[in-house]
């Protein structure tokens, strides 16, 4: 077969070449051989299609499946110990379970039910727990109380999917795949469960179909495909076909691989996958027939594989195994271990995390009365990863391009990104509205980074745990570099000067302090419901701090000059970078928060302490910037005018953007990601470096990236780019341009 990189290049080129006929390309515009147009499509890293280089310790990983409960047992009389050939799928509001009901040998709970072959049904809600409904559609043994959906030709591996083709008729809206040894037979249903025959002849008959054939329509090509057994050079292999009427195929071909590998595959279970229908993954059982660990009459085990392809024909075959047989001796059985065809989202049972997904598995085949399908999960794109070990490592991409979403796309929640502003209404601090911050937040506020020689910093708070919090800051850890400010405290405890403060401000070699014995323990382990006033004033060098309205401390000399900062505009909850999020970081509800250019005496402190909602010593048109709340919907806006209003935001959350680079990853507690765009020659693109990335720790199946806070890509749109990633002790499992 021809490689495909040759084929694209061909394409590419005869395409260039008709429009430089058209005269659409001109001599001074570069041609778009290896660059690839990614578009919005999410892109994972089951392949090398986005590889260009991989440096340091980074690698891509194979991921595997986890074990969970047993989703089903097949322990009725017309199941058995050889139920095989599932199918799984969701279908709006349920899950649909299709498989063979058959037993094979003795049988101590049903002994006369033997040797018959049924399709049978089962459903869930939530792909979990599942219920085998009685259908009342075929009898067994006298009864038509059972699962029965389908007892007529091709009931060996009868495989169902729902027709995704926009010119699918109702009636036919769920289609299938039978065989026996004369072929391919096909059937259709408007509901699912009441099946009939489209034509009463086999429409594929070239190959071989004693296995899990399947098919179904084909969204990014546009056409269906089927995959069935085929024997080449010895062993079980897999066959395509396609056809535009379901009824009309090709000839089928046997696939081909990116290696030499002369293996038995028992089944193909290759599917779009939903998430990146571009993409198709096949899950085949790879069959060893020489190993029989636990002597039964059949020889040979099984694992499962993972393959993937982008034209459904050439699949890159991972050697490892993607599920092995475990420590459970009954999978180590003939013909175990076959994963059944289908991957859906499920809820997760870990508190706060979402959807994961779930593929199902057989164990118990030929043991016992009965066999079951064990649930298996993995994170959404969890099947390989570009990983690198905390000493760093880095991926840079091939040129890509990507585009615009298209109108009306809406956009997709960040998972366990950077949250909203909670604003507190029910129990506020005072008036309409006070802002939470339960986990660690930034506000940047805007136009701070001069303050002048006078200024006052203030706010109102509530239940703020013990432990060092920082309130106003413009530091960046370590040791405190000139024109750097922290103004702190620890609500339940001592910070700086030997342990003595528990209020402290320090700012340029100034370093003023309240001792605990004059502030106490007032934390929310103590005094959880009490509203308390923090404010500090600088006047030319000298600093007060005051607590509840009381002065606590003071300290400094007349000439420090302007209140200015190195790092940039004053924040509020945390420091700037290298320092991470969660150092210091101020938790609990504040309100009134108070940047002013001038000082307020202790007189007008103590008034605005007192009675903020009628206190004289603020008039609107002071410089400055003051955040009251008052209106839930809207609760950063200044109300102070005299230098204009000034705005106040997260950071971390930045500005959404049009298009954003969006992905899906995970670190540990030290570990990082960070990204740098570069142009097509590898040189960083202004703004987007990997200095001035914001980087990223955590776990988040959709995360934007941002740099200095901005995420907007849209300036970016169209050109030929290379992405750059860090890693440091992390995964990246897929990436996408959206919003």
């Amino acid at each position: 077969m021809m490689d495909k990189t040759f084929r694209v290049f061909r394409c590419a080129t005869a395409c260039l070449a008709w429009l430089a006929i058209a005269g659409f390309v001109s001599a001074a515009e570069p041609a778009m051989e290896g660059v690839r147009d990614i578009g919005n499509r999410r892109e994972l890293f089951v392949d090398s299609h986005l590889v260009e280089r991989l440096d340091g310790g980074a690698g891509r990983v194979l991921h595997r499946p986890q074990p969970r409960e047993v989703a089903i047992v097949h322990d009725a009389a017309w199941e058995g110990n050889v139920c095989y050939y599932h199918t799984v799928f969701r279908d709006d509001d349920r899950y649909r379970m299709y498989y063979r009901g058959m037993h094979s040998g003795p049988r101590t709970s049903h002994p006369k039910a033997r040797g018959h072959e049924v399709v049978c049904y089962a459903e869930s809600r939530d792909g979990i727990r599942w219920t085998k409904p009685t259908l009342g559609l075929y009898e067994f043994d006298g009864s038509k109380q059972n699962n029965i959906i389908w007892a007529g030709v091709g009931t060996h591996n009868f495989v169902p999917f729902k027709d995704s083709n926009p010119a699918c008729r109702p009636a036919a809206k769920y289609k299938a795949v039978a065989a026996t040894h004369e072929g391919l037979y096909v059937l259709k249903s408007a509901d699912a469960i009441h099946w009939s025959l489209i034509k009463d002849r086999p429409v594929v008959t070239a190959g071989h179909f004693d296995s899990q054939n399947l098919a179904f329509f084909d969204s990014v090509r546009g056409t269906y495909v089927e995959y069935q057994r085929g024997f080449v050079n010895g062993v079980r292999a897999i066959m395509t076909a396609t056809s535009r009427d379901f009824l009309n195929w090709t000839q089928p071909r046997f696939l081909t691989y990116s290696d030499d590998r002369n293996i038995h595959l028992y089944t193909n279970q290759v599917t779009q996958y939903h998430r990146a229908p571009h993409i198709l993954l096949s899950f085949p059982k790879r069959l060893v027939p020489g190993r029989n660990p636990s002597r039964h009459k059949y020889t040979g085990v099984s694992d499962v594989l993972l393959m993937t392809s982008r034209d459904g024909v050439r699949f890159d075959r991972w050697e490892d195994a993607f599920l092995r047989p475990g420590r459970q001796s009954e999978r180590w059985v003939n013909r175990n271990n076959f994963l059944a065809w289908g991957i859906v989202e499920t809820p997760s049972g870990l508190p706060g995390v979402q959807a994961e997904l779930s593929m199902y598995s057989i164990e118990g085949y030929y043991t016992g009365d009965d066999c079951r399908m064990r649930r298996y999960t993995l994170r959404p794109d969890g099947f390989v990863s570009v990983r690198a070990p905390l000493s760093g490592g880095e991926l840079l991409t091939r040129p890509l391009v990507f585009s615009m979403p298209a109108d009306g796309v809406s956009r997709t929640p960040e998972d366990n990104g950077p949250r909203s502003l909670t604003v507190e209404t029910k129990r506020p601090l005072r008036g309409g509205g006070s802002m939470r911050f339960d986990r660690p937040t930034i506000l940047t506020l805007d136009k701070t980074r001069n303050l002048g020689r006078q200024a006052t910093l203030a706010v109102r708070v509530r239940a703020v745990p013990v432990g060092v919090r920082r309130l106003f800051s413009t530091y960046n850890g370590a040791s405190t570099n000139p024109l750097e400010l922290f103004f702190d405290i620890n609500s339940g405890g001592v910070i700086g000067a030997g342990g003595k403060h528990s209020i402290r401000f320090d700012y340029n070699g100034v370093l003023v302090g309240a001792l605990f014995t004059d502030v106490g323990d007032w934390s929310r382990r103590v005094d959880p419901d009490t509203v308390h006033h923090l404010a500090a004033t600088w006047d030319d060098g000298q600093v007060t701090i005051y607590f509840d309205g009381r002065k606590v401390g003071a300290g400094g000399q007349a000439g420090g000059g302007d209140l200015k900062f190195r790092e940039g505009d004053l924040r509020f909850g945390e420091d700037y970078p290298p320092t991470p999020l969660d150092n210091e970081p101020f938790l609990g509800v504040f309100d009134d928060l108070l940047v002013l250019r001038r000082v307020l005496s202790a007189t007008e402190v103590a008034e605005l302490v007192s009675s903020p909602e009628t206190a004289r010593c603020l008039r609107p048109s002071e410089p400055g910037i003051l955040l009251t709340m008052e209106d839930p919907n809207r609760p950063l806006v200044d109300v102070l005018s005299g230098d204009g209003r000034q705005s106040a935001a997260d950071p971390a959350a930045g500005q959404s953007g049009e298009v954003e680079l969006r992905v899906n990853f995970a670190t540990s507690a030290a570990g990082s990601l960070k990204c740098e765009i570069q142009d097509e020659m590898g040189k960083p693109v202004d703004g987007f470096s990997l200095k001035d990335c914001d980087e990223l720790f955590g776990d988040s199946i959709e995360r934007s990236i941002s740099w200095r806070g901005n995420r907007e890509l849209k300036s970016l749109v169209g050109r030929r780019l290379r992405l750059r990633f860090e890693l440091k002790d992390a995964d990246l499992y897929s990436l996408r341009f959206g919003r």
